[in-house]
Order: structure tokens, then C-alpha cells, then sequence
């Protein structure tokens, strides 16, 4: 497809504009919701189990299943899925599309069941390749074992999942998606506190499995109504169904290879100690905060628009959406990730520094969370542009990039590792993300012929030099309240919410005297959901 294309004004002032990043509010008030469950859960988590040798046991063990989830379930089969349903409702053909849905949901099953029975009969193999580092420690090890054969069957059920996700979301029905997750958390939650003394840190593996399972029943009612119905199909010789299938083999490469990433620093992490993978992911869930609640709620909304769009062969308006979602996800990322680097310390001690948490663990944590931060902003502009590629049918352009990627990080992660220790491993993380938006920005300019590229990197320069305030600002004001008011838990709220205040303020203070068009259409937005 060739594309003559013209810059497209104002985007963010279109109708459509404002409708997207309405729902992109919702969607990030919801996600909001969401992630502030799973940090109750991960407090509590820390403060049940610490970041010693059972939750790196359990971090392991859930990183596989979860893995083999991303390559071939929730996330590749909606950014494989949702451009052909998409696309078929905007040409009003549903009883085709519901056909593909109905076909995909049975070979996802029945796949994925096959798939799920071999991981449990062969954990005992499996397990130990992820985790090198732990494989001379026959406890730790049995452990690991026992807690990965309880969490693969979420393999399946989070592929009907996504099935169900990709169905609202092409119908741009975001809130449920985005809300169930509480319920998956709350489920652990309660797991952990009525059954941790009982069970030990097993009872988080039977937590995520109910958890997973009430995720996917809230959902299911919510299809009635949408002009079909989920069932068994066989059709797998439709033309479009192939065409999912097609699609997904590159996306679950692409996605795939960005979580086997993942993967790769587990292995690294696993020779830094018995609390090494746990204090890692402590770290991520907090980096990943800011990038959940606006660079997915961003990219989550617009890809269904992107993939229709690109249906249409209606270049214009595709990419001002492209250059308005980045644009977006930079003004939200940048100042977030300027707030993580001054005050990742006190945010970690805050967090975690509970019960079985000690201080040993919020210095290791703290130093990979400092690392991560670097990376924030630009790791949401990738997930953005590779759904764009997806919308464009187009997965072996990141796919191909991801591949490249895989090798850089696990040569960095090496190379890191002496100096830094178990700071490395985010600094090689952190680079490959810098790295990899760059690249793809590149590669969609040359699809796309321009892409308002002055226009995003004016924009971001913008961003990154008020966020330079932010962080004086803030780390002041914690510094100044924090050594009037002490250490008390009562006391870090107060310093570090009036620290996040006073940054905030100053942003929005800043970005207002510059005028930047960000602000305008979150004020567009206010005034339209209104």
C-alpha cells in the first residue's frame, strides 16, 4: 500500500480526537483502579514474604507461564485479532467476523490445552532453563516446580480472555477490560492474607489461578447484544481466519521476543543472589506503573481506530493519530519518569519496606528501579508504534527489530552486570527500549513517507526540559518534609504525596505558560466528557 501523504492539522482538536482520548481518560481512571489493588497486593506480598528465596521462587515461576500467555494468548491474539474483526464489522460483515472469532476461540483451546498438559508433565525440565542460577538449590527448585504446574492452565483461560477483550474492544468498549483486573487482584489479595500462614507462598499461585478465572466470567455477559456469539468452529480454512493466523505468527514473535527479554534477565538475576529476581520484579511493578495507567490505556484505545483507519486506506488521519498517541504518551511518561529518578528510594521504602521487607532490600530495589526509569517513556512510544505496524499489517517490521533487540540485551545485560550489579539488567532494558523507539520511529516514517517526526521530538524536548523542574521540585519538597517530619509510615505519605503534588503542579504550571497543545486537549477532553 503506498500512501501519498498530508500533514493533518490539530489532530488533537477533531471530534474524533477528543472521543479517543475521552476514552483513553476512562480507560486510565480504570487501569488506575487496577493497578492500585495490585500494589496493595504487592505490599502486602512484600511484607508476607519479602524479597528473599520463596517470592523469587513464585516470581519465576509465574514468569513462564505467563511468557508462553504473551507468545501465543491474551496479547498477540488481540493485536492479530482485532485489525481482521475490526475491519470486517467496518464493512458490515459480522456474520464473518463472528465466524473468525468463533473459529480463533476453538483453535486457541484446543492448541493451548495440548500445550498446557505437556508444560505440567515436563515442569521438571522446563523450569530449571529459566532460572539457571537456582538449579543447584533442590529446594528452591521443588518449589518452583510445584508452584509453575499450578499457574500453567491460566495459559488457556487467558486466551479465551483475550478472545472476549479483543471482541469489546473492537465494539470500543474499554472500561471492563480495564476493570477487571481488580478482581484478579482483590482475589490474590485475599488469597495472601487468609491463606499465607497455611500454605506458605503457594497460596499466590492458587490466588492468580482463581483470580484469572473470575477475570474471565465477569467479562463473558458483556458479549450478548455485540451480533454473535462465542461457540466451537472448525473453519479453519477461512480465508480470514488465516489471515489471523498469519498475522499472529509474526505478532507473537514480536510480542514474544519483547517479553523473552523478560526472560533473559531473570536468567541474569538468578546468579545475584536468592533475592536477586524478586527484588527485580519489585522494581518493575512500580516502573511499570506510570506505563500502564497511560501508555497502554493510550495504545489500547487507539489501535482499534489505527486498524480501521488502515482498513480504509485513509492514511491522514492514521498517522495524526499515530503522532497524537506518542505525543500524548511522552507529555504523561516523561515527568512520571523524571519523578521515579529522584525518588525511587522513597517510593520503594514506602511501597515495600514492610514486615519481612527489610532496608538491605529497599536499597537493592530502589538502585533497579533508578535504572528502569530511563526507559519509561520510550518503551510506551514503542508499544505504540508496533501497534501501529500491527494496524498496518505490517508485524514483521517490530518482530524483526524485537529479534536484533533479544541479542543487544542479553550482550548489555552482561556487560552491565560487573559494574552495576543488580542494577544492570534495568540499564540494558533501558537502552534497548531507547534504541528500539528510535528504530521503529524510523522504519514508520519510511512506511508512512512522514510521520510529524519535528513535530514528536519538538514536543518530548519540551516535555523532558519542564520535567527537569519537576524532579528539582519534588525531590525539595520530600527532602524538606521528610527530614521535618521523619520516617513514620504516616509521615512518608505525607512527604512523598505532597512531593508528587508540588511536581505535578509545577508541570502543569509549566506546560501552561508554554502552551503546550497536550494540555489543550486534555482540557478539550474535560470539557467534552463533561
Amino acid at each position: 500500500m503506498s500512501f501519498e501523504l498530508e500533514q493533518v492539522p490539530d489532530a488533537e482538536k477533531t471530534p474524533v480526537g477528543r472521543r479517543l482520548a475521552t476514552a483513553a481518560l476512562i480507560v486510565m481512571g480504570a487501569t488506575a483502579a487496577s493497578r492500585g489493588f495490585g500494589y496493595v497486593r504487592e505490599i502486602v506480598a512484600a511484607a508476607y514474604f519479602g524479597a528473599g528465596a520463596e517470592k523469587s521462587a513464585f516470581d519465576v515461576a509465574f514468569l513462564v507461564p505467563s511468557t508462553v500467555q504473551v507468545l501465543v494468548a491474551q496479547a498477540a491474539l488481540s493485536a492479530a485479532l482485532i485489525p481482521v474483526f475490526a475491519g470486517l464489522l467496518e464493512k458490515g460483515d459480522r456474520e464473518e467476523a463472528w465466524l473468525v472469532v468463533r473459529t480463533v476461540f476453538t483453535v486457541m483451546a484446543l492448541v493451548l490445552g495440548l500445550v498446557v498438559v505437556l508444560c505440567v508433565i515436563f515442569a521438571p525440565q522446563i523450569m530449571p532453563l529459566f532460572a539457571p542460577g537456582y538449579r543447584h538449590d533442590p529446594a528452591m527448585m521443588a518449589n518452583i516446580v510445584s508452584m509453575s504446574r499450578l499457574l500453567f492452565p491460566t495459559v488457556v483461560v487467558l486466551a479465551i480472555t483475550g478472545v472476549v477483550i479483543s471482541v469489546l474492544n473492537s465494539f470500543d468498549h474499554f472500561t471492563l477490560p480495564a476493570v477487571a483486573p481488580i478482581a484478579w487482584n482483590a482475589v490474590i489479595l485475599l488469597a495472601i492474607v487468609l491463606g499465607a500462614s497455611r500454605l506458605g507462598i503457594e497460596v499466590m499461585a492458587w490466588g492468580v489461578l482463581l483470580g484469572t478465572m473470575v477475570q474471565l466470567l465477569m467479562q463473558l455477559p458483556w458479549l450478548r447484544g455485540r451480533g454473535g456469539r462465542l461457540g466451537w468452529s472448525l473453519a479453519w480454512r477461512n480465508r480470514n481466519v488465516r489471515r489471523v493466523g498469519a498475522l499472529m505468527l509474526p505478532v507473537s514473535l514480536s510480542l514474544g521476543l519483547i517479553n523473552l527479554n523478560g526472560v533473559v534477565d531473570i536468567q541474569f538475576a538468578s546468579f545475584l543472589g536468592k533475592d536477586g529476581v524478586a527484588a527485580m520484579n519489585y522494581a518493575f511493578r512500580l516502573y511499570q506503573l506510570p506505563e500502564s495507567l497511560f501508555a497502554i490505556a493510550v495504545g489500547t484505545v487507539l489501535f482499534p481506530t489505527l486498524s480501521k483507519l488502515a482498513a480504509r486506506g485513509d492514511p491522514d488521519p492514521f498517522r495524526a493519530t499515530v503522532s497524537l498517541g506518542l505525543r500524548m504518551i511522552f507529555f504523561m511518561l516523561i515527568p512520571a519518569s523524571a519523578f521515579m529518578l529522584v525518588m525511587a528510594q522513597p517510593l520503594v521504602r514506602l511501597a515495600y519496606q514492610h514486615g519481612q521487607f527489610g532496608a538491605g532490600s529497599t536499597s537493592l530495589v530502589s538502585s533497579a528501579l533508578f535504572f528502569f526509569a530511563f526507559g519509561s517513556a520510550f518503551s510506551g512510544g514503542s508499544a505504540m508504534l508496533t501497534r501501529s505496524f500491527f494496524s498496518l499489517s505490517s508485524p514483521w517490521v517490530p518482530t524483526i527489530v524485537a529479534i536484533f533487540n533479544l541479542g543487544v540485551n542479553a550482550f548489555l545485560n552482561w556487560l552491565f552486570i560487573i559494574p552495576f550489579g543488580l542494577g544492570g539488567i534495568p540499564l540494558s532494558t533501558s537502552v534497548v527500549s531507547i534504541t528500539t523507539f528510535f528504530v521503529l520511529l524510523i522504519l514508520m516514517r519510511r512506511r508512512l513517507g512522514r510521520i510529524n517526526g519535528r513535530e514528536i521530538i519538538r514536543s518530548a524536548m519540551m516535555v523532558a526540559l519542564l520535567s527537569a523542574a519537576v524532579a528539582a521540585v519534588s525531590y525539595s519538597v520530600w527532602w524538606g518534609m521528610d527530614s521535618w517530619l521523619g520516617r513514620s509510615l504516616s509521615a512518608q505519605i505525607v512527604s512523598l504525596v505532597c512531593s508528587m503534588a508540588a511536581g505535578a503542579g509545577v508541570f502543569i504550571a509549566l506546560a501552561l505558560a508554554a502552551r503546550m497543545p497536550e494540555l489543550g486537549l486534555l482540557r478539550n477532553v474535560r470539557g467534552g466528557a463533561a
